[in-house]
């Protein structure tokens, strides 16, 4: 589950998943519907691997890295094809198409930035910035 909050200028997007995977693969849905604005368009896959501290700074490096994707190779991500979490490395595979992305998200901010376990559920919030 995945919901927007809007600010002015921001929009704060806060999900709730049964694993810390589903967390990532929710956030890549998040952008596919901000950004999505057609559908077709040549059938892509991207691999991309990152490191950091901890999981909230790598939820932030993950959206940064999908909308990075989408200004300079006009990628619109549609699913995760493979995620791996571990220790401090994400590995994934990523399956989308060329098109016409909106280039609506300026940058991922460390506002409010959160992910952690709460009642038996994962939540990861993020604010960005349009």
């Amino acid at each position: 589950m995945r919901r927007f909050v809007e600010h002015t200028g921001e929009v704060e997007l806060a999900i709730e998943a049964p694993t810390e995977a589903a967390v990532f693969e929710e956030a890549l849905a998040a952008v596919r519907e901000l950004i999505g604005r057609d559908r077709g368009g040549e059938p892509v896959r991207h691999a991309i691997e990152l490191a950091a501290p901890d999981r909230a700074l790598m939820l932030v490096k993950w959206i940064d890295e999908l909308v990075f994707l989408a200004e300079t190779q006009d990628f619109v991500p549609e699913r995760v094809a493979a995620l791996e979490l571990v220790d401090n490395r994400l590995r994934a595979t990523v399956s989308g198409r060329r098109g016409r992305p909106a280039h609506l998200v300026k940058a991922v901010t460390l506002n409010s930035l959160e992910f952690r376990r709460l009642d038996g559920a994962w939540h990861g919030r993020v604010v960005l910035d349009v």
